[in-house]
C-alpha cells in the first residue's frame, strides 16, 4: 500500500506530481558556467542549426529557425549574460524553451544533466535592496557545487508580458 497515496492534499501545497515536476531541472553549460532551467519549461534540446538574421532584433537574438513549421526566435544566451561565448558554433545545442504561448531558442555549450533537487536543495538568490530583478530565480545545490537556475520571465519579458 503507498503511503503517499492514503494522505490528503494539504490545502495550498503542490501534489506529488507537481512536487516532482517543480523540482527537476535542465542542467547546461554556457560561456563555461553551468545553470539550470526548469524541466517544464524546456520544450526540446536540438543540434546546432545556422540561423537566418533578421533586422532591427532584441539584444542576445541571433537569428531565427523554422522548427517544425513555426518560426522560433534565438538567442546567444552566453552574450545575454555577460559570458564568454564557445568559439565552435558546431559544438553548440539548442534548448527550445516555453515562455507563456510562444517558444524560444537558447543556444548552450552543452546540455549537462536531468537533476532532481529536494527541498533543503534550493536555496535563494543572492539579493538586496535596489538591484533589480535578477535572472536567477533560485540556486541548487548538487553535489559540491551551485546551480544557478535561469528565470525566464526577466531574460524575456516581452516573451512573457500579457
Amino acid at each position: 500500500m503507498d503511503f503517499l497515496s492514503d494522505r490528503e492534499p494539504q490545502q495550498g501545497s503542490p501534489s506529488v506530481a507537481e512536487a516532482a515536476t517543480t523540482n527537476q531541472f535542465v542542467t547546461f553549460t554556457c560561456g563555461q558556467r553551468l545553470f539550470g532551467i526548469e524541466i517544464m519549461s524546456v520544450r526540446e534540446i536540438r543540434k546546432w542549426s545556422k540561423t537566418t538574421p533578421m533586422p532591427n532584433q532584441p539584444y542576445g537574438a541571433c537569428g531565427v529557425l523554422d522548427i517544425r513549421g513555426s518560426i522560433v526566435e534565438i538567442y546567444d544566451l552566453a552574450a545575454m549574460l555577460g559570458a564568454p561565448s564557445m568559439e565552435d558554433e558546431t559544438s553548440k545545442v539548442i534548448l527550445v524553451v516555453s515562455l507563456g504561448n510562444r517558444d524560444v531558442g537558447v543556444i548552450a555549450d552543452t546540455v549537462s544533466d536531468i537533476i532532481f533537487a529536494k527541498p533543503d536543495d534550493l536555496r535563494p538568490p543572492p539579493g538586496g535592496k535596489g538591484r533589480g530583478e535578477s535572472t536567477v530565480s533560485k540556486l541548487v545545490k548538487s553535489d559540491d557545487q551551485l546551480i544557478a537556475v535561469l528565470d525566464l520571465d526577466v531574460l524575456f519579458p516581452s516573451y512573457t508580458a500579457h
